[in-house]
């Protein structure tokens, strides 16, 4: 630990609003909205996998970590150990009301099933990764699904010569050498 390092314990109670993703598509943190506004916490490593795609917009939740504060600079970082069900807290209730409403009514308005992403680096896109994103959104259109399954472009996966990649979430179904023919079949195993 550094000189202009001081680390604390803390407790965050809030409302729950989305996931941070790495660039290899794993959930490094999460993003929660408190009585003092919307913050970033990075989430240990044994939370991680226990963690991903379980929490919805709008839960709200109670976050146990250590907090890192340089007090040189001032920055603050929060890294949660421990994620619990929290019921809403009467102070936030007045602050978040304004300003997350709006978010959250809109997100269980038009909730995903799914979501599809599909790399969209060189390599991919050589071997017809822009194709298969336009088949997949035809598709997705014709079957009139568009609120149910959200297409997303990805950086690398890391098999770009098994080209065009597409992954398929909430299960994270990885596909390789994809061709358009194939698109219908992958919907109606997912969807």
């Amino acid at each position: 630990m550094g000189k202009h390092i001081q680390k604390t314990d803390f407790t965050l109670c809030g409302r729950f609003v989305t996931y941070i993703l790495s660039k290899s598509c794993q959930v490094k943190g999460i993003r929660l909205t408190t009585a003092q506004g919307e913050q970033y916490i990075k989430l240990a490593k044994s939370l991680r996998p226990a963690c991903s795609d379980v929490l919805q917009p709008g839960t709200w939740i109670q976050i146990h970590g250590c907090q890192t504060q340089n007090t040189k600079t001032g920055k603050i970082k929060l890294k949660a150990q421990a994620i619990v069900p929290a019921l809403p807290s009467i102070d936030a209730k007045p602050a978040d009301s304004s300003d997350l409403s709006d978010p959250s009514e809109q997100s269980l308005a038009c909730p995903h099933k799914g979501k599809i992403r599909i790399c969209q680096k060189s390599s991919c896109r050589k071997r017809g990764s822009q194709k298969i994103l336009t088949a997949l959104s035809g598709a997705i259109q014709a079957s009139g699904r568009e609120k149910e399954i959200q297409v997303q472009s990805m950086g690398c996966v890391g098999k770009c010569k098994a080209g065009p990649n597409l992954i398929v979430f909430p299960d994270k179904t990885r596909y390789v050498r994809v061709k358009p023919q194939n698109i219908t079949t992958i919907l109606q195993q997912h969807f």
